[in-house]
């Protein structure tokens, strides 16, 4: 006797979750109907709650103001808590999407899957070296806070006389004053601080750029005055080599126009160099 046997057909698992969500959306300004996602709130079969809001609020700086990212963020508490509770949202003007389905392997999938498509205004993913590289970073205003600061300490109140009221050069053409971005000035010299430790390379070109400009247009009214770029620049980091030859190919280009410029690594190390370059009249 034969024994046939019949081919079975793989069963498709169910998701392990299955629910409605909804956006949590909020109206920054009821006059002009504009509506921004806030976040997600998912509910699954088995009655738990699960809800992620907006956490990072420099987009909604930007697209409005300070006040109103800081209302975005206690918006944002109070709705979450009484989405949990099941409580009423705080007010009108924060309010929840037509309800949807979904499903999938896990709560916290599905909502950081929605969250992500829905929320715009969320912070960008970034890699980690990308966040390093980023938190490495400091600006022209942080670099010179720390050379003047150097500088004070080292010439004390004569450091008044080479630092620049406002830390900018005034010029007057007859018809208006000016002011062009140089900190620093003595009767012979004219120099400014520029910060390479940019985490986007193009950032330290473009502060380059218009430091040059300004000490250029000075130059013309200055013709005796010598010119001085201080640049302080990290001593490693992803970018270095970049870094490295894009001073290079500036200081020989500023070298041809008369700027003389220093890059360093220490900020400390720029304030001795200043003192020298540019004595004061006695």
């Amino acid at each position: 006797m034969s024994l046939d046997i019949m081919p079975t057909t793989p069963t498709l698992q169910a998701p392990a979750v299955r629910g409605a969500w909804q956006n949590v959306r909020w109206r920054p300004n009821p006059s002009t109907g504009e509506v921004l996602n806030l976040g997600v709130v998912f509910r699954a079969i088995n009655g738990d709650v699960h809800v992620r809001m907006l956490d990072y609020f420099d987009r909604v700086k930007c697209l409005y103001d300070s006040r109103l990212a800081g209302d975005a963020k206690f918006l944002i508490t109070v709705a979450k808590e009484a989405l949990l509770v099941g409580a009423a949202l705080p007010t009108d003007n924060v309010f929840l999407s037509d309800e949807k389905f979904a499903s999938g392997a896990s709560a916290e999938a599905i909502v950081a899957s929605l969250f992500s498509a829905t929320v715009p205004l969320a912070a960008p993913k970034t890699s980690l070296a990308a966040q390093i590289e980023s938190k490495m970073s400091q600006n022209t205003d942080s670099v010179r806070e720390q050379v003047l600061g150097e500088l004070k300490r080292l010439s004390g109140v004569d450091a008044s006389r080479i630092i620049n009221s406002e830390q900018v050069m005034l010029v007057n053409d007859g018809l208006r004053v000016h002011s062009l971005d140089i900190p620093l000035q003595s009767s012979k010299a004219l120099g400014t601080i520029v910060s390479a430790r940019f985490s986007n390379i193009r950032d330290t070109e473009l502060h380059m750029l218009r430091a040059d400009n300004d000490l250029q247009i000075a130059r013309r009214l200055y013709l005796q005055n010598s010119l001085f770029m201080y640049v302080v620049r990290h001593d490693g980091g992803a970018n270095v080599e970049r870094v490295d030859a894009l001073l290079d190919n500036f200081s020989w280009k500023f070298e041809k126009v008369g700027v003389q410029m220093k890059s360093y690594t220490d900020p400390a190390l720029v304030a001795p160099d200043i003192v020298e370059d540019m004595p004061l009249a006695n």
